[in-house]
């Protein structure tokens, strides 16, 4: 692995951070599902957003640089991202927000 690349692959990620390869790619995963435990967007890029198939590549500086703040930092980021979402409240008595929840309900009945 050359030390100027500033783009590497997924197993060239794996081997800086002394991961699996499955590692690195949930934490993509989790990120592009808007999940908690995922890497902020500028970590990565997409070499190929239109295509069949993706072509992740990690930004060595900018992962460097987001593994070297501090946990309360990243802690308190994804509390505001949480908070920032809606909150959707199901009324269990008017609505089902699962097949099943309906189908409990009704065999009790």
């Amino acid at each position: 692995m050359a030390g100027d690349k500033t783009l590497l692959t997924i197993a060239e990620t794996a081997e800086l951070l002394n991961c699996s390869s499955g590692f690195v790619r949930k934490r993509i995963a989790l990120s592009e599902a808007n999940q908690p435990g995922g890497w902020p967007k500028n970590v990565y890029v997409n070499l190929q957003p239109n295509g069949a198939k993706s072509l992740f590549r990690v930004n060595k500086i900018a992962l460097e640089e987001f593994l070297k703040t501090p946990v309360e930092v990243k802690a308190s980021t994804e509390l505001e991202i949480e908070s920032e979402e809606e909150d959707f409240e199901i009324d269990p008595a008017t609505e089902f927000n699962t097949v099943s929840q309906a189908s409990i309900l009704q065999t009790a009945v």
